[in-house]
Order: C-alpha cells, then sequence, then structure tokens
C-alpha cells in the first residue's frame, strides 16, 4: 500500500489563508472578489487554471493580470504561509503512525516544488516527506488529470490499486478516481463538503469520507 496526501488543506490548513492572500492581491489589480468567492473557486487546483477562470469571468481588471500579478501573490503568500500557517491537526500523529508500521507515503499537490518545501517546513511537517514530494511541475497536467497521482505511484514503485489518496478537493478526487486509486475525503467543513461535492462525488467503494484527521486511520485500517 502507498499513502498519497495532498498538502493544502490536508497536510497544512493553508486553504482559507491562500483564499484571503489572492483576494487581498486582486484588489491590488482593481478586483473585488471575496475571500470566500476564492476558496469555491480555486480551491485545489493549479494557478494555471486560476489565471484561466480570471481571464473568462474579470475581463477587465484595473490592472492586466500577468507576471506581475503572479509575483505578488508569490510573494504575499510566502510571507502569510510564514507568518500564520500551522499543521492540519492530528496530521502529525496520522504520519508518525504511518512510519511505525512501515507504510510508505509521499505527498502530491498543484502547487509549486518551493510552495511545498515552504510550507511543510514552515509547520515542521518537511522531514516526513524527505525525497518524497511530488508537484504539478513534475508531469503535463495536474489535478483533476490523474497524471501527478499516477506518476508519485510509479516513482515509488506501487501500483494504482494499491494507493489511498488522501485529499480535501473536488479535483483531486476526480484525479483520484481517474488514476483508479481510493480516495479518503477530507472533508473538515461539512458544510463545505455538501456545497462543493454534493451531486459529484457520491460517497461509497472508491471514495470515502471523514472529518477529523486521526480517523484516517481507520479508514487505513492501521488504527
Amino acid at each position: 500500500m502507498l499513502v498519497i496526501f495532498d498538502c493544502d488543506g490536508v497536510l497544512v490548513d493553508s486553504e482559507n489563508l491562500a483564499a484571503h492572500i489572492f483576494s487581498q492581491c486582486l484588489q491590488d489589480y482593481g478586483v473585488t472578489m471575496s475571500a470566500k468567492m476564492c476558496y469555491q473557486n480555486f480551491k485545489g487546483h493549479t494557478l494555471d487554471y486560476c489565471l484561466a477562470w480570471l481571464q473568462e469571468n474579470i475581463p477587465s481588471p484595473a490592472k492586466k493580470i500577468d507576471v506581475g500579478f503572479i509575483r505578488l501573490l508569490e510573494a504575499e503568500t510566502q510571507k502569510g504561509f510564514a507568518e500564520s500557517l500551522q499543521a492540519v491537526e492530528g496530521i502529525e500523529l496520522v504520519l508518525k503512525r504511518l512510519q511505525e508500521k512501515c507504510i510508505p507515503f509521499c505527498v502530491a499537490s498543484n502547487g509549486a516544488h518551493k510552495k511545498i518545501a515552504h510550507s511543510l517546513e514552515r509547520t515542521g511537517l518537511l522531514h516526513f516527506f524527505e525525497g518524497r514530494q511530488f508537484s504539478r511541475e513534475d508531469v503535463r497536467s495536474g489535478k483533476p488529470s490523474p497524471d501527478l497521482f499516477l506518476y508519485a505511484a510509479e516513482c515509488s514503485g506501487v501500483e494504482p490499486r494499491f494507493v489511498k489518496v488522501v485529499e480535501d478537493s473536488l479535483s483531486g478526487v476526480k484525479a483520484a478516481q481517474a488514476a483508479g486509486m481510493q480516495t479518503l475525503l477530507y472533508a473538515a467543513n461539512r458544510e463545505d463538503w455538501h456545497e462543493q461535492f454534493i451531486g459529484e462525488v457520491k460517497e461509497g467503494r472508491a471514495v470515502k469520507v471523514f472529518y477529523a484527521m486521526p480517523r484516517v486511520l481507520e479508514l487505513l485500517g492501521i488504527a
């Protein structure tokens, strides 16, 4: 068995913080978009997807959303994460238990390698994932394409059918399903689960939903 963890929202409690930073950066470019809207539209997606969404839905911002915006977002994200980012409650217990049981695990995120490493270092989780970090930068297409998860499994020498993916986003669930992997969906916010996933992902054999991180140990059969 191989366990693949998403990073944002699964290992590090970053989704709401990132949405707030994204919203603030958009204001500098004359775009009024609340943190909640950023969260709902961009959670789990690549930056390329977010920029394409903005181009389609915000055709005439006060300032062109270009490389300058990307640099601003990267700088403000790094600053905000350095000041406020925390690990998801209970995740360190889960990772230690996996180590005790000698069960291999890794992280596979739509974020850049630099961002993944910074987030893990800031929250004290980096030592769990040395040499086991996979990024959207490693493959042709990020989630919801299965490429990233399939690449992580291949590099780990594990067949997809023996992989369990711990995710918190719709794009991640779709990627895992397309890869033929079982998904353990961390829905810390039950309201968010119903708003974003109901009707698109059905809990069942391929998707198991849980609401507190330590519960994942039971779903993995190592509680």
